[in-house]
Formats: C-alpha cells, structure tokens, sequence
C-alpha cells in the first residue's frame, strides 16, 4: 500500500507566442464532469478495456480532474498513474483512490481493464450538513494533503477496503434491476468509503500540509475555471495565486504542460463543445459568449482541436443520435 499525502494584455494577446509550443502539446487538463450529478443517484462508473471508455467520459486518457472521489479497480494488466507531478503503475487486483480535485491521468500501460467509480462526496455523508459529512468525508476531500491512496493484495490495512471494493464491483456489474439496486449501492460504497477512511486517518497517514506549489495551481486553476467566460488577462490569473506573472507561468507549464493561455484557450474550447452539444445557440453567439475575439477565431481553434468545424461537429452529434 502506497499513498501520497501530499489596462494590459488580455490573455488572449499571448496566442502568438504560445502557438508553436501549443501544435506540439497532447490536449491540455480538462475537468472532468459527472453527467449523473443533478440525478436522483449520481453514481458514475466508467468500465474501460483495450482503450474504450464506456460510458466514454471527457476525462478518459487526458489530464483532468473532477469534483468526485475515484476508486480504479483493476481487472487485468497494468494502469499508469500520473498524479500531479507522481507517477505510479498499479497491477490486476490492486485499487487507486483519487482524492476530489486531484490533477491525475490514467493510462494503459499493457492491455488492461479497470472500473472507475466516481462518487459525489454527497453520497458519503448520508444527509447534508451530518457528523459523518463532518468527521469523514470533509475532513479528507477538503484536506489539499490528501491526494491518493494504492491498494494492492497483500499490504497491510488494504485487504478489508479491496474486498468491499470487490463486492460493489460484482453488485454493479451484476446489473440486477430491482426497487432495492440504489439502496444496496449505497450500503456498499459506505462500507468501501468507511474502509478507506479508517486507512486515511492513522495517525501517520494524515498530514495538514501540501507542497506551497499545489495551493497555488489549485487557486489558480479556480479562478480560470470560475472566470472563463470573462476577459483575462496573465496579471489577474496570476493575482488569484497570489503570484507574480513569472511564478503564474512556471506554475502553470509545472503542473498542466501550458501556458495559462493555452490551458484557456482549451478549457474555453471544451465549454463551446458542450455548447454545441446541449444548446441551439449560433457558433457566432457560443464565440461571444466564451470571449474569442471573432467567430473565424472560434472556428479556426476548434478546428485544430477536433479535427472539424463546430457547425460540422453539431451535425455529427445529431447524426449519431438518430
């Protein structure tokens, strides 16, 4: 068992400097988002073999990070893990929790096949505002030291967490339709929270600190991610950290691989993707409202990301939905 505890220019105006070491990058962190999260049981379980993601998930292979604590159970091969700046490989049988917030990428390392389950941290408190949201569940996702926890047979203290794991795999997969499938869910990842809980909180496991570098990607990721529908500019992200504008570049090509130009331009790239998906508005009024500087602009972005313009992506998402 291993667990790592640990008026000036808008923004935009630095497209030309960043756009060589842009077309050489993979696709830049995304987060990841929960498509269940406003249902009555906001569960989501990714099953992935031979590099298939279904059901598939914006998050799958890239670097991301979502609002859920993860569980990656693995059924067969090898998974690589790079979390922050740790890398780790974990084999069949063992499980990697994820704490909420957490930056990571997961990768096949050899033909593998894992479930992730990603749990709202609503879920683990049985009702808002309850000693257990309080003792258990608040005092790790809101703990920054908390990062990730491996679970692998044989270890200490991992056994009990990776057979409560086993039964809400098989309870799941199972697929048995009945009145009482969400209830026996619920019981289960309780029991599996409460497993892993008991690991996190040993007296020597659970650190306050976190290195003064992962604070400040945190609030600086924050306040893209709350203003991008805003004009930006270096000298206010760099301000959210409470950094100088060279502390903001370093922080930000560390921990993502971009500028914090690029990383907008992407997380505002993938808001006009859902865009187009989920609403009927214009390419020219989804450009506006995501503060490009024109449509062509939107258009010619977008079609560097994703192989095709946004009007020819729109008439792909309706073609494969009839």
């Amino acid at each position: 068992m291993y667990m790592k505890i640990t008026k000036s220019k808008t923004v935009n105006d630095f497209e030309e400097e960043d756009e060589v070491n842009y077309r050489e990058q993979p696709s830049g962190p995304v987060y990841s988002h929960n498509p269940y999260h406003s249902t009555k049981f906001p569960l989501l379980v990714l099953d992935v073999r031979r590099e298939h993601c279904e059901p598939y998930n914006e998050g799958f292979r890239v670097l991301h990070w979502h609002d859920e604590v993860q569980f990656v159970y693995i059924k067969k091969g090898a998974v690589h893990f790079k979390i922050w700046e740790e890398e780790c490989d974990l084999s069949a049988g063992s499980c990697m929790f994820l704490n909420s917030g957490v930056l990571h990428r997961i990768t096949e390392k050899e033909d593998c096949h894992y479930h992730s389950f990603l749990i709202p941290p609503k879920m683990l408190g049985f009702f808002s505002e309850s000693a257990m949201e309080e003792k258990q569940v608040e005092r790790i996702i809101k703990n920054p030291a908390v990062m990730y926890l491996a679970l692998s047979p044989g270890n200490n203290g991992a056994e009990k967490a990776l057979k409560k794991l086993k039964e809400l795999d098989v309870l799941y997969f199972e697929k048995k339709e009945d009145d009482f499938r969400e209830y026996e869910l619920s019981l289960s990842i309780a029991a599996l929270w409460l497993e892993t809980v008991h690991i996190l909180m040993e007296k020597d496991h659970l650190p306050h600190i976190r290195k003064k570098d992962h604070d400040r990607i945190c609030a600086l990721l924050a306040f893209v991610h709350e203003n991008y529908q805003n004009p930006l500019s270096l000298e206010d992200i760099a301000a959210a950290g409470n950094v100088s504008k060279t502390e903001c570049l370093r922080c930000f090509r560390k921990y993502t691989g971009y500028s914090p130009y690029q990383y907008l331009l992407r997380y505002r790239l993938q808001a006009g993707e859902a865009l187009l998906k989920s609403s009927d508005k214009t390419v020219t009024d989804i450009a506006c409202q995501l503060q490009f500087p024109s449509p062509s602009a939107f258009i010619a972005s977008f079609r560097r990301f994703y192989g095709m313009t946004p009007a020819a992506y729109r008439k792909r998402q309706v073609s494969e939905k009839l």
